[in-house]
Order: C-alpha cells, then sequence, then structure tokens
C-alpha cells in the first residue's frame, strides 16, 4: 500500500516566534472547545494569534495588523494612537469565533458613535499544521540543501579541500576552548574568580571572558544597551560589568541600596516587575542620598535614560532636563518625575511610573509602556550594575 504523502505549505506559513511580544491573552468558548487568543506586539505591529486548547493536532491561526490597518478597519480605533491602547480596547469586546475552511474569523460587534451596531471581522490565516507536515517540511529542504552542496562540491572541489582542512583545525581548536571554558567553571565553583579572568589557549590565543552576574536577563539580552551607550558617549571605554546590588540577595532596603550604590557613575539598572516587564535606566553621573528629608536636588544628566527590555527601545533623556534625583535613603535610586523606587520595594506595590515621564524621556508612545500599561507595580528583583 503506498504512503499518503502530506502536502507541503510554502514556508511563510511556518510560525514565526522572532520578536514578538505577548501582553494579553482570553479565553473564547465554541461548541466547548476553549480558543485562545493572544495578543502581541512586534515592532510597530499587532500579532493576533489564536489556538485550540484542547485539539489533538496542533495547528495556529494568526494576522498581523498595523495602527493603520486596524483605522481602516474601523473608525472606532482612530482614537487610539498606541498598540498597547488598541489591546486594552479589544480585550473588553466580546468574540465569537467561526472557522472557515483553512481560515479562522474573529467576529465582534463594535458600537458606533452614530449609535449603530457595526460587525467586524478579522479573518486569521492557518500558518502551522502538525508534527507530521514540519517533518516533511525539513526533510525536503534538506534534500533541496543536500542537492544544492553536491552542486557547490563539484564546483569548487580544491577550494572544500582546503576549507574541510581548516574546519579540521578550528574543530581542535575549539576543543581546546571548551576545556579551558571548563577549567573556569570548575574554578568558579571552588574558588573566588579573579578580577579579570582570562583563558589562554595557546601562544597566539587569549580571550578575555567578561562576566554578566544577572539573575533578571542575559547577556545577549542588554547588547542593545551596551551599544547605545558606546554610540553615544564614545569617550566611554569599559570592559567590566560590575554587580554592585541585587534586591532579593541584599535585601529591599533602599537605605542599604543607597550604601552600595551612592557616589558611583556609570551606573545600570534592571528591575522585573510582577506585570513580566523587565526595563530600567541609566545614569553616567550616578546617585546620592542627601541627610536632610527636605533636601532634594534635581541634576542634569545628559547621557541618562530608560529602556524597555520587552519592547527592545532606548528612551534618551531631553538634555536640558534635570532627570537624576539625590534625594533621602527612604527612596531609591530615582529619575525624576518619571521613575521611583520606594523602601520594600519588593513587597509594596508602591513603586511607579510618572505620567509627566514623556517631559523627560524621548521616544514614549504610553506613559506606562514600560510596564505592559501599569503605572504602580512590585520589583520581582531590582539589579544595580557599575559599567567600568
Amino acid at each position: 500500500m503506498e504512503e499518503e504523502q502530506i502536502k507541503l505549505g510554502n514556508s511563510k506559513q511556518i510560525i514565526d516566534e522572532a520578536n514578538i511580544f505577548f501582553i494579553e491573552e482570553l479565553i473564547v468558548k465554541k461548541d466547548n472547545e476553549d480558543y485562545k487568543i493572544k495578543f502581541g506586539i512586534k515592532g510597530d505591529i499587532l500579532v493576533i494569534r489564536v489556538s485550540q486548547e484542547k485539539t489533538i493536532k496542533k495547528f495556529y491561526y494568526q494576522k498581523c495588523y498595523t495602527i493603520s490597518e486596524l483605522q481602516n478597519l474601523s473608525i472606532i480605533f482612530n482614537m487610539y494612537k498606541t498598540l498597547l491602547d488598541i489591546v486594552a480596547f479589544m480585550k473588553k469586546v466580546k468574540f465569537e469565533i467561526e472557522e472557515r475552511n483553512n481560515d479562522l474569523i474573529i467576529k465582534f460587534v463594535l458600537f458606533m458613535p452614530d449609535g449603530e451596531n457595526k460587525l467586524i471581522n478579522l479573518n486569521l490565516e492557518k500558518i502551522l499544521l502538525d508534527t507530521n507536515y514540519l517533518i516533511n517540511y525539513l526533510l525536503e529542504e534538506n534534500k533541496s540543501i543536500k542537492d544544492n552542496i553536491k552542486n557547490l562540491e563539484e564546483k569548487y572541489e580544491s577550494e572544500i579541500k582546503e576549507l574541510k582542512a581548516n574546519l579540521s583545525n578550528l574543530k581542535e581548536d575549539n576543543k581546546k576552548l571548551l576545556e579551558k571554558i571548563n577549567q573556569l567553571t570548575n574554578l568558579s565553583k571552588n574558588s573566588n574568580l579573579p578580577e579579570n579572568p582570562s583563558i589562554i589557549l595557546d601562544e597566539d590565543i587569549d580571550i578575555d571572558i567578561v562576566i554578566f552576574d544577572s539573575k533578571i536577563v542575559s547577556m545577549k539580552s542588554i547588547n542593545f544597551i551596551l551599544d547605545y551607550i558606546r554610540e553615544n558617549d564614545e569617550s566611554f571605554k569599559f570592559n567590566e560589568i560590575k554587580l554592585i546590588y541585587r534586591g532579593s540577595r541584599d535585601s529591599d532596603s533602599t537605605k542599604i541600596c543607597h550604601e552600595l550604590c551612592d557616589n558611583k557613575q556609570n551606573v545600570l539598572i534592571i528591575i522585573k516587575s510582577d506585570s513580566g516587564y523587565i526595563f530600567g535606566g541609566y545614569s553616567k553621573i550616578g546617585f546620592k542620598t542627601k541627610n536632610d528629608k527636605n533636601d532634594w536636588e534635581y541634576l542634569k544628566d545628559k547621557n541618562s535614560f530608560l529602556f524597555s527590555i520587552n519592547l527592545k527601545k532606548v528612551y534618551p533623556c531631553y538634555k536640558n532636563k534635570s532627570v537624576i534625583c539625590h534625594i533621602p535613603e527612604k527612596y531609591g535610586l530615582c529619575f525624576n518625575t518619571s521613575l521611583a523606587i520606594r523602601d520594600n520595594f519588593m513587597n509594596k506595590d508602591n513603586n511607579n511610573f510618572y505620567p509627566g515621564i514623556k517631559k523627560y524621556f524621548k521616544g514614549i508612545n504610553h506613559k506606562f509602556e514600560m510596564n505592559g500599561g501599569k503605572d504602580k507595580f512590585t520589583c520581582i528583583d531590582l539589579e544595580v550594575f557599575q559599567l567600568l
């Protein structure tokens, strides 16, 4: 009996998770089946994804919309200027689900300014089929790649031989590197690391390892922040990211935070909130405690900025604004009328963004967008680093 072949779809049908930050999700019921609707943001595009929760076959429906496309869909969207505002509105609307051929229709009713109701349809496309589909697709792709390699080998036979020889040498170097990294890892478990650890492979190879000791984000996640600092402060060269404070390790007392972080320059603050968002700020001049509770000092810092890891955005300060606060110790490291951290910040939701944040920092669409639209939050953890 001939085996049934699964037809391959276009490669664009395969789901793309890259740089999508999902911020809201709903459950819609139809015929005893649960459909999960997820709203995400990818750059300046709204991603709407629907999945069935109990089905055996795993597949998704998805569609992407720009703000202008949504505004063309209905006049009701014209009052919203950001994707976060639109998502906040859409999650309040009652949805109905209808499957049609290989697509899925989300229907919802909008109440128009003229008092009439308008039925709006969002047409989502099926973009990922079951596991067998992916296996067949990858096998086909693999066959195509092998054919291309064979043609290239015939065309560049001598060059390939030389490259293979070089590859063999690289594998040996890589083996030595892994051995040295394992030695360094064992060293870190049993003793204190030197201030500037380095691995010597042989007389010609010397590799320095920069340690980024964060429990909130990876080094890869903050590369865009470090690149921004290098590009905008070319005179400042740094090769160390030193952890000077961590709330979960040193306590969430702002007094202790100031004791460990005051009078230090080039300070990077990273915060994870109970909303699941990661954000923070940078100050070149740093922070300082004022002993008098009425003595508040506001300073300009042209290199200061706020940032969002989730949105991968940097918000530079206005150069003529005093954005850094030197304040009493009961307040944490503070950016003037923008972002405030208070005592017991891991146990209380009294930390907050101020509505006036747009007056001090550029590029902010929604005043609380760094925290998913919420002004107040509790810190899951807070880390402070000094760039040296």
